[in-house]
C-alpha cells in the first residue's frame, strides 16, 4: 500500500538518530525521507545566514521530485527560509513549529500566553516570528532557551549528541524558569527539534499543553493528499 512520506531538510551537522529524536526510529508511524542541506551548519542557520536559503530550496525541490508528501526541517531556526522554500515547491512546507504559535494562542483563555522554548533565546529574533506569520507586537510570547547548558554545547557540535536524561533536565529547567518569570504562560511551543524527547516529561510536570516538531510533522502528513504520481 502506498504511504505518505514526510521529507526532512536536515542541517549539515549529523542528525541524532537515537530513539526519541526527530530522526530516531519510531518517532513517526509513516516513512520519512531525509536530505542534508550542505552549508547549513547549526551556527549559520541559528545566526540567520541568508546565503543558505538557496541550498534549502534546492534540497526541497529534490525531495519533491522524489515523491515526498510534505516537507519540514530539523532546525526551527530554518524557518527564516520558509517563504523561499514554500514558494519553490507545490507540496505543503512547514519548517518550524513557530508556525503554530498563533493557533495555539487562540486556544487559550484571555490573558494567557504561549511560551516558546528554544535552543538559544539570544538568537531567536523578530524576523523568525514574522516569517511564521505573526509578530511580538501582536502576540506577547515570552521566550526561554537552554543556551549555556551542557545540552546546548552538545547539540552545537558537528556530530551532535545529547544524553536524553540531561536534555530533558535542561529543557525542564528552562521551562521552570519561564513559568516563574511569567505565570500567565499556559501552553508551550518547542522551537528546537531536539526537544520532543522532553515533551512528555514537561507535560506531566507542568500540566500544560506542549507542541513540538513531531506534532507539526504529523499534522503536515495528515493534511496532505497522496501525490498524483503515486
Amino acid at each position: 500500500m502506498v504511504k505518505k512520506t514526510l521529507g526532512i531538510l536536515e542541517l549539515e551537522n549529523e542528525p541524532i538518530t537515537r530513539p526519541g529524536f526527530l530522526a530516531g526510529p519510531g518517532t513517526f508511524q509513516f516513512p520519512i525521507k531525509r536530505i542534508k542541506v550542505m552549508g547549513a551548519t547549526t551556527k549559520r542557520v541559528t545566526d540567520g545566514d541568508r546565503s543558505v536559503a538557496s541550498n534549502y530550496v534546492e534540497c526541497a525541490r529534490k525531495l519533491e521530485s522524489e515523491g515526498v508528501t510534505a516537507i519540514m526541517a530539523n532546525c526551527g531556526f530554518a524557518h527564516l527560509y520558509q517563504t523561499e522554500v514554500a514558494g519553490a515547491v507545490s507540496i505543503p512546507v512547514a519548517l518550524s513549529s513557530l508556525l503554530l504559535v498563533p493557533s495555539i494562542a487562540k486556544t487559550l483563555p484571555r490573558g494567557r500566553k504561549v511560551g516558546i522554548v528554544t535552543y538559544d533565546a539570544n538568537k531567536l529574533r523578530e524576523d523568525h516570528f514574522v516569517a511564521a506569520g505573526w509578530s511580538s507586537a501582536k502576540l506577547d510570547v515570552p521566550v526561554v532557551g537552554i543556551e549555556g547548558s551542557k545540552s546546548w554545547h552538545r547539540l552545537s557540535q558537528t556530530i551532535p549528541d545529547a544524553e536524553p536524561a540531561e536534555l530533558v533536565e535542561d529543557v525542564s529547567t528552562a521551562v521552570r524558569r519561564l513559568l516563574k518569570s511569567d505565570p500567565d504562560v499556559a501552553a508551550l511551543v518547542f522551537e528546537c527539534t531536539g526537544f520532543p524527547i522532553a515533551a512528555e516529561a514537561v507535560r506531566r510536570d507542568t500540566g500544560l499543553p506542549v507542541v513540538d516538531c513531531t506534532v507539526l510533522g504529523k499534522m503536515l502528513v495528515e493534511i496532505s493528499p497522496l501525490r498524483k504520481n503515486d
